[in-house]
């Protein structure tokens, strides 16, 4: 089930962050960075808390028996060379690991998707990391498109990373 996130969801949310990137980004970042991540849960779960509070962006869950597994949350584009009114952006969708596979993203991806076009957006944007190639894998399995010269470096635990930005344009 795909549903609006509730500020009770916070901690929930916060917990499937943190696992999904322990899990996700085992061979892109250093094992003491994402073992570290446990401890940021609280501070993780009071965003949640205000940004669905706050509407700041559209949180949306999925729960399998009462369980929330998995999220995305979607809103205008944050990106300063896209016109805003015009695209809209996923600013992050991450679902627990024993649950990869089984189209629960897909579902999130969908619910987000038809989110932001009711919106108004014309074009949708997500970042991701360049080396992840299950999640690279997935959103071009959905229609994206990595765009040209978009590419970006951040800098966790230590490493730097390469961020590409995928365009969907309806």
């Amino acid at each position: 089930m795909i549903r609006d996130a509730r500020p009770s969801d916070a901690h929930s949310i916060a917990s499937v962050h943190v696992s999904s990137w322990q899990q996700a980004y085992l061979d892109l970042m250093p094992a003491d960075f994402l073992a570290s991540l446990t401890a940021t849960l609280p501070k993780r779960e009071a965003h949640w808390t205000h940004a669905i509070e706050s509407k700041e962006s559209d949180v949306l869950v999925s729960e399998v028996d009462g369980k929330v597994t998995g999220w995305i949350s979607v809103g205008p584009c944050r990106d300063e060379d896209k016109a805003c009114a015009e695209a809209g952006e996923v600013m992050a969708i991450y679902v627990l690991a024993e649950y990869w596979g089984k189209g629960i993203g897909a579902q999130l991806w969908a619910s987000g998707l038809k989110r932001l076009v009711d919106q108004g957006y014309k074009v949708i944007t997500l970042w991701v990391l360049a080396e992840n190639q299950r999640a690279v894998r997935f959103y071009q399995a959905l229609g994206g498109r990595e765009e040209l010269g978009s590419r970006r470096t951040l800098v966790r635990g230590g490493v730097a990373l390469d961020e590409v930005r995928y365009v969907w344009e309806r």
